[in-house]
């Protein structure tokens, strides 16, 4: 008898133990899920942060007349408040890089050979500069903004490339560069004459007072550096305006962090600051 009892309180606590395994488990996945909501719920209203984010952006950008670092537009904003989270945003004149559709249609290779200078300065081989500046004789039609990630496959160096694509980018090639927003690698790349010393000159020219036009920067080069020096620059298509951006967004809600890359075209045909590509950023 007391033996037929103890088996039966062995199975009893058998089957005690079996339910609450069980109830741990519904209890584990009930958490599991719920986090799982929660985490949802966090991605969504981030993604709202980033959506507000842009539009800010947006509002903060020149319509037209010159665009130079100065302007408050390229003041990098960083934790700003909003709502439960923050945003921090950067924004980078596109125009201000070097325009690979100039190197389609280039009769005498001057602008190839500015490709070719400034790429080597950023460590990318010869045989990858080639690569890249075949493909783009290849093309058909200028390159869209995205060109510079798809080529950076094509030089398979992706260290260069690094350096390299925040320097160079791509819209219509009758649309000119501007030059106050060229940084120096590309405006060494551009006027190789110059040498170090008239390349600084300029540089801290543009920097304390950008310039209306490139024929007022013209005749500031005919007085400091010579003709050649203004030659070259009247040679290149230079501008001081711009309207393609290319913005980075960042939203911020708790340990959640999302981050997007937005190019707007500021004239575009849609209307104001229309986005023309937008790609979630690691």
């Amino acid at each position: 008898m007391s033996r037929s009892r103890g088996m039966a309180l062995i199975q009893a606590l058998l089957i005690v133990a079996a339910i609450a395994a069980v109830a741990a488990a519904l209890l584990l996945r009930a958490e599991t899920a719920r986090a799982r909501l929660e985490w949802r719920f966090a991605g969504d209203q981030a993604a709202l942060y980033l959506d507000a984010g842009v539009e800010e952006v947006r509002r903060l950008l020149p319509e037209r007349g010159e665009v130079n670092r100065r302007q408050d537009w390229a003041r990098p904003r960083d934790g700003v408040p909003l709502d439960r989270g923050s945003l921090s945003w950067r924004v980078s004149d596109l125009q201000g890089r070097f325009n690979l559709n100039l190197l389609r249609g280039d009769p005498d290779q001057s602008y190839q050979a500015a490709f070719r200078r400034l790429a080597a300065a950023q460590g990318l081989s010869e045989a990858a500069q080639t690569r890249v500046l075949t493909e783009i004789a290849a093309a058909t039609e200028d390159l869209l903004p995205g060109a510079p990630l798809m080529l950076g496959a094509l030089a398979d160096e992706p260290e260069a490339w690094q350096a390299l694509a925040p320097l160079i980018a791509a819209w219509p090639g009758g649309e000119a560069m501007n030059l106050n927003t060229l940084p120096p690698p590309v405006l060494a790349a551009l006027l190789p004459d110059l040498g170090g010393s008239g390349l600084d000159l300029l540089v801290r020219r543009l920097e304390s007072e950008p310039v209306p036009s490139p024929e007022v920067l013209a005749v500031w080069l005919r007085q400091r550096l010579g003709e050649p020096a203004a030659s070259a620059l009247e040679a290149l298509r230079l501008g001081a305006a711009s309207r393609r951006f290319v913005l980075e967004v960042e939203a911020r809600l708790d340990t959640l962090v999302l981050r997007r890359s937005v190019v707007v075209d500021t004239g575009g045909a849609e209307g104001r600051s229309a986005v023309i590509m937008s790609v979630p950023r690691p």
